[in-house]
């Protein structure tokens, strides 16, 4: 009886083992593809100011201590969207990655998959009606490097693009 009990004990110590490697591997893909996607908005050169696809707008607003939240608001797609994946970076022009801050993301480090479709909103099938990615720094005007992808209507082809995004604060009753 014993032994039995030694034998499940191990065998359960080996697939937890083997589950921590396929979990680890995953998050280094995972990783390795916010890294690239992050890179590549740093490095492309013809960013968009806006896209044909949908919306996006910069939203920053002043926090109680002083720092600055930056919403980047991606809605009313005008496309089928589906499995949507978007990165917004700080893009201060020196062409380095922020090792110290994650910038946020969807689809990219999480297993949620969303998507966007003219006039549709079902989120128990993934139908979202818009994504926002936020961030917050002490700068009150930022330019975001904002990348967009997802598969298209045919559910073949991925596009992805590449957009620059500009907000300043402005205390009420300044303007923006």
């Amino acid at each position: 009886m014993m032994k039995k009990v030694i034998t499940v004990i191990m065998t359960l110590l080996l697939l937890a083992g083997c589950m921590s490697d396929v979990t680890r591997e995953l998050d280094k893909e995972r990783y390795d593809a916010y890294m690239t996607s992050y890179q590549s908005i740093l490095e492309e050169e013809n960013k968009l100011t806006k896209s044909q696809n949908y919306n996006t707008e910069l939203v920053v607003n002043k926090l109680a201590d002083g720092s600055y939240r930056y919403d980047v608001i991606i809605d009313s797609p005008r496309v089928a969207m589906y499995q949507i994946k978007a990165l917004a970076v700080i893009d201060d022009l020196s062409g380095q990655i922020d090792k110290e801050n994650m910038m946020p993301s969807v689809g990219i480090l999480d297993d949620a998959v969303y998507n966007m479709m003219p006039n549709t909103l079902d989120k128990d099938k993934g139908f979202v009606a818009g994504l926002t990615l936020s961030l917050v720094s002490d700068k009150p005007q930022l330019r975001i490097g904002l990348m967009v992808e997802y598969i298209d209507n045919s559910k073949v082809s991925s596009k992805r693009e590449y957009i620059t995004l500009f907000a300043s604060y402005a205390e009420e009753g300044q303007g923006q």
